[in-house]
Formats: structure tokens, sequence, C-alpha cells
């Protein structure tokens, strides 16, 4: 088994020579700890794997993992929106809901004999779905940010690219445009982002929590994403903001709402990542001398598009043009993803996401040095 560095690309490896249906305990520790190391690795030519055998080699590579993500029976925003008739076209696969089928199409695979991709509008939109051709990016993590920690790792596994057109995509308004091959991914590293703050800066987001809102893609549904990706266009947020009347925010009484640092900590390598979930976010609470504040949702959102803006110029983005039997692992606490959309009306693509939810939250280890002082 070989690595090698993704070329031109910021982070990211090919692993070469594994086949993961049959990789060994330790193969699969060597590309854990390369996901630990350069955040995601590609493994190509997995055509052949059952829907079991990626359950299984996800599950070896992360046993801790404590449900199903976007499992459509117990994730709430899930639920939401297959009561809603699942105009995402997304499905479970029966035999192994481990395995979430997403694309575009209509196809009739392991015992799913639908349409996918379905004619859900994209956030904020009246037509068309981020993936299929009416939205901005969305950089996110994979995580419900309501009752269940986000998992460490994230799977995707090609089964059919489509074969249209690409696109080049002005995000930034700099004449920087990303070019995204026709149903591409954009990763960006939270690593990067944290690595890019000033001192004081990285002082400050350490010493920051962020408070995500109840039930949040519920709540945020009807808001669009800005061009770069990074915040939501929320007018009648901003214009109390922009009037000076913006109250803090202050902390929900729902128990399942989550409130995390804004720096995670890979435990394993130590290294620090710049993890706001952009969509989900309520506030930032934030140490001003010895006393904590709370900001508000605009002051908020405009300091984490700020923090976050430097990792998602071009030459710091990862593009993963997908290829059929391309198995992507990245580490879902210090990578940031987003779909890329256009997708012409006559393309297909069919795709398997396997997530499972943590046990246990992210960390700062600064917040873990304090806690044991």
């Amino acid at each position: 088994m070989q690595f090698q560095p993704i070329a031109n690309a910021p982070f990211g490896v090919i692993a070469h020579d594994v086949d993961c249906a049959s990789a060994s305990a330790d193969d699969i520790a060597r590309v854990k700890s390369e996901v630990h190391d350069h955040q995601l690795v590609v493994i190509r030519d997995q055509q052949h794997l059952t829907p079991q055998e990626e359950v299984s080699f996800y599950r070896t590579v992360y046993p801790e993992g404590a449900s199903v993500w976007r499992d459509q029976r117990e994730n709430p925003w899930e639920k939401y929106k297959v009561e809603q008739g699942n105009k995402a076209g997304t499905y479970q696969i029966p035999s192994e809901p481990g395995v979430l089928v997403l694309g575009k199409g209509e196809i009739d695979h392991h015992g799913l004999k639908v349409t996918l991709g379905g004619a859900r509008a994209a956030y904020g939109k009246t037509a068309g779905s981020q993936v299929l051709g009416g939205g901005a990016l969305q950089w996110h993590i994979d995580g419900t940010f309501y009752g269940h920690a986000p998992g460490h790792y994230t799977q995707m596994r090609c089964i059919e690219p489509p074969t249209g057109k690409g696109h080049w995509l002005e995000h930034l308004g700099l004449g920087d445009p990303l070019w995204c091959p026709a149903g591409a991914t954009a990763f960006a590293s939270g690593r990067i982002a944290y690595d890019a703050l000033t001192e004081a800066e990285r002082e400050a987001c350490l010493d920051t929590k962020v408070h995500y809102l109840p039930k949040p893609f519920e709540t945020t549904y009807s808001l669009a994403n800005s061009q770069n990706g990074l915040s939501v266009v929320d007018p009648d947020a901003e214009a109390i903001y922009e009037g000076g009347n913006e109250a803090p925010g202050a902390p929900f009484a729902d128990p399942a709402a989550q409130v995390y640092p804004l720096v995670w900590t890979c435990p394993d390598t130590g290294r620090q990542a710049l993890m706001p979930q952009p969509r989900c976010l309520a506030f930032l609470e934030t140490k001003k001398g010895a006393k904590r504040q709370f900001l508000g949702i605009t002051a908020s959102r405009r300091l984490v598009e700020n923090w976050m803006r430097p990792a998602v110029f071009a030459d710091q983005v990862y593009i993963h043009d997908w290829q059929a039997g391309d198995l992507v692992l990245w580490y879902n606490r210090s990578v940031w993803h987003s779909a890329t959309g256009k997708l012409a009306p006559e393309d297909r693509r069919i795709m398997h996401l396997t997530a499972f939810n943590a046990g246990s939250a992210p960390v700062c280890l600064r917040d873990q040095r304090q806690a044991a002082t």
C-alpha cells in the first residue's frame, strides 16, 4: 500500500493498492492514520464493493461511531424531509441502512426503484436543488448539530458519475473562480482556516464557543446561502443588525441544542481546525477579559464568515472529480465540503454516503487543559 499526495491539491492523498473489501486491520490502521495526517484519502477502483462491505470498511475505521447520521427513521431533519414527501430524493438501502443513496436520476439499485434528486428546492430557492443546479456553495460539516455530536469520518463512494460538462464557479467575486467538473464535490480545510488566522484571532477563536439552533435545518430552511457558501442570507436579521438593534444571544432551554468549541482538535495529531457549521449556528459565546459575552446572530455569522474566508480561495480548495469506483474518506472534524451544483437535466449521478454520529462532542485541547487544572 502506498499513499501519494493529490496533485495540485492543498491537502489529501491517494491510496494505491487498497481493496476495501479485504483490507487487513493493519491496512485500515494506515488509511486511518493518513486521514488524520492529510485529512482526506481517495481510494480508487472500488466498484466491486457491496453496500455491506463499504459499511464494514467504514465501521472498521470508525468502530466508535454511535448511530447512522442521515437515518431517515431517527434523524429529526431526515424524518421531516420524508414526512414532506422526500422531495430531496435520498434513500437508505433497505438491506444496509448505513448507506444513503443520493444523486440524480431514476434507479433500480439494491432494492430501491426510485428517483434520486427529487424536486426539493435549494435552501431559500423556489426551484432547483443545490446538486441539480439551483443553489450556491454551502460549506458544511456532516452532522445533525442537534441531539447528536458530528462524527469523526465521512465516506462517499461513486457508483455512477455524471457525463455532462463542468462549470466555473465564481464564489468570491474576486476573479478567482473554482473549476467544477460535473457532479464534483468541493473540500476545504478547517486547519488551513485556523493557520491563516492572526495570533490575536487564534486566541479569540480558542476562547469561543458556538451555540447551535434547536432543530437548525428546519429553522433555517427558508434562508438562501451566500455565494461563497460561508453564511446564510437572512435579510430580517441583517436589517436589525444594521439598525444597531441586534440583541445578544441567550442559551437555549432545549436540552438537545448543541454547544461546541469553535476550534476542534484532532486527538491523534493535535492539529487545530476552525470548524463552525454556518447554517446551523445561532450565536457565538466569546470571552472579554474574565467575562463571557454572547453576540447577536448576524454579528456571529459575519465573524465566522471572515474567519473561514481565507480557506476557500481557489488555491486552498480541493475539487474532487468523481470517477466510478472512487471511495473518498475524510476527517469530518477538520474538513468542510460542499456540492458544486449545476448538473444538466439529462445528467445522472449515483452516490453512496456513509457517516455515523459520534458518542462524544468535539473538544478543543485548550479547554481540556483548563479543565484539568
